[in-house]
């Protein structure tokens, strides 16, 4: 096994000699049960990422309520719901202007848009949590200033 390639399974279920924090539990936290979901790795950071939910109380019922939440993340993994990645906009906008394969001129009419107009718009909203919603209110705002701009 590649010392790069030990530790790291789609899956989580081999442990290459490493010990795995590829793991769901539920734990005590407080007054709480803290339900936590292994959901993969950042394809951009390279983090593992976990999916949680806070249960109220600790009592029997609380631990049912946790069990069931624990069983819904699981699907929600399962299913591959889980986000992809938790970096801003922004950021994964400068990983793409660094890779991508465009003529200069066409990367500085990019740059310019992305600064004035997208950057200062989404350039803070976490990549898994941008939304079509988000895209449409943009949208609109860019056409209503320029309906404003021409008249």
């Amino acid at each position: 096994m590649p010392a790069e390639l030990a530790g790291r399974c789609a899956y989580g279920s081999i442990n290459w000699g490493r010990r795995s924090t590829r793991t769901s539990n539920i734990r005590k936290r407080g007054n709480s049960l803290q339900v936590r979901v292994y959901s993969g790795v950042d394809p951009v950071t390279g983090k593992e990422l976990y999916l949680s939910k806070t249960i109220r109380g600790t009592d029997t019922a609380a631990r049912r309520r946790a069990e069931k939440a624990l069983t819904r993340l699981q699907a929600q993994v399962d299913q591959q719901r889980a986000p992809s990645t938790s970096v801003s906009f922004s950021y994964a906008i400068d990983e793409w202007l660094r890779s991508a394969d465009i003529e200069p001129t066409t990367r500085h009419g990019y740059v310019g848009y992305i600064e004035r107009t997208i950057r200062p718009a989404l350039g803070d909203v976490s990549v898994s949590k941008l939304n079509a919603r988000m895209l449409e209110t943009l949208y609109g705002e860019l056409r209503r200033c320029r309906i404003r701009g021409s008249g």
